[in-house]
């Protein structure tokens, strides 16, 4: 298709406006979703301009080369949280992991992408559970529709109910966000993504500090890998007498907390 190139820098203009990093790929993006029709894009930019978030318009999100379903019941995968995955599968291919659990699933993309590079691995149990039946419903579309039957979908707070051992790792990307912190966010992020997802009390340590007593409570040397925010690293390592290793991501902020137990 012969673009518009007056019509694709339009958008680029737009997108310049309202923040958007990486303009060039999702200017493309919208043209070909819009089939260059500029009634179309004119709609789609309306959108973006009251701060709606460009992969929830077009209703997916890429994260580790795979495509899933993205809702308002859902985060969108981030660049980050990409890292998470590697570091897991890092995590598996060295230690005798038998049993991986996700924890506050999502869209599903972290467990499905774990589970899609650990292919060749077929005695690893995969669960992904989360407290949104909705969120549950969309992860298990997006496991269904990238060929991904490994894993165990199950409604529950934490890991409720879900046997953990010594060769169990769970990894989690719970809401981290203190509430102060959540009221600054970008009203892309406040007024379209589940708050539940993100926000996560005073110090944002709401949902981390009750799963690492749950694991302490199940006495046993499971592995914990967790994505957090810089803010909470503090509290954090104060509540942790385990053997940690904190992990910075590629901008080089504090991001992601091992915990050998």
């Amino acid at each position: 298709m012969n673009r518009n190139l007056k019509l694709v820098y339009s958008i680029q203009k737009v997108l310049e406006r309202e923040g958007y990093f990486d303009i060039s790929r999702i200017s493309n993006e919208i043209y070909d979703y819009c089939d260059g029709d500029s009634n179309l894009v004119d709609g789609v930019l309306e959108r973006i301009v009251k701060h709606e978030p460009w992969e929830y318009i077009r209703g997916y999100a890429e994260f580790c080369t795979h495509r899933f379903v993205v809702s308002q019941n859902t985060l969108i995968p981030r660049i980050e949280t990409e890292q998470l995955v590697d570091i897991a599968v890092s995590i598996i291919a060295k230690k005798n992991i038998s049993k991986v659990i996700d924890v506050g699933t999502g869209s599903g993309c972290i467990a499905i992408s774990i589970a899609l590079a650990c292919k060749e691995r077929n005695d690893i149990e995969y669960y992904a559970v989360d407290v949104s039946k909705e969120a549950l419903d969309i992860a298990q579309y997006n496991a269904r529709n990238n060929n991904c039957q490994e894993i165990l979908f199950k409604q529950s707070n934490l890991i409720d109910d879900i046997q953990i051992d010594d060769s169990t790792l769970i990894v989690a990307n719970l809401p981290y966000i203190p509430s102060k912190m959540y009221e600054e966010l970008d009203e892309s992020v406040k007024g379209y993504e589940p708050k539940l997802a993100l926000e996560a009390g005073i110090d944002g340590v709401k949902y981390y500090i009750p799963l690492i007593d749950e694991i302490r409570r199940r006495k046993c040397m499971a592995t914990l890998l967790i994505e957090i925010d810089p803010s909470i690293t503090k509290k954090l390592r104060e509540y942790l007498y385990e053997d940690t290793l904190l992990i910075k991501d590629y901008r080089n902020f504090d991001r992601f907390l091992l915990v050998r137990f």
